[in-house]
């Protein structure tokens, strides 16, 4: 799973893909996260004020392109063992 981020939308898509592919309903995460579910769902719908685009064109205009690499999680994989928990560790 992978993808080019070029602004607020594919981030969210980013987001949602592998939240998904890691079994977490957006309760789930937003809780692990320590954000609240309408935050974490304008994030994955690409709501600006959550990542602003003026961000993503000053990243383009500096030829800055960002790429996500979200986990590859076979189906033997219990949701558990899922990264997208980790997130919440960074502040």
């Amino acid at each position: 799973m992978h993808g080019i981020v070029t602004g607020p939308r594919d981030l969210g898509t980013a987001v949602r893909a592998v939240r998904i592919a890691a079994g977490m309903t957006q309760r789930e995460l937003s809780q692990a996260l320590g954000v609240h579910q309408r935050w974490l769902s304008e994030l994955e719908s690409g709501h600006p004020k959550v990542a602003n685009s003026k961000l993503f064109d000053v990243l383009s205009s500096l030829g800055i392109n960002l790429t996500w690499h979200g986990p590859d999680l076979s189906a033997t994989d219990p949701p558990s063992q899922a990264p997208a928990q980790e997130v919440g560790t960074r502040r």
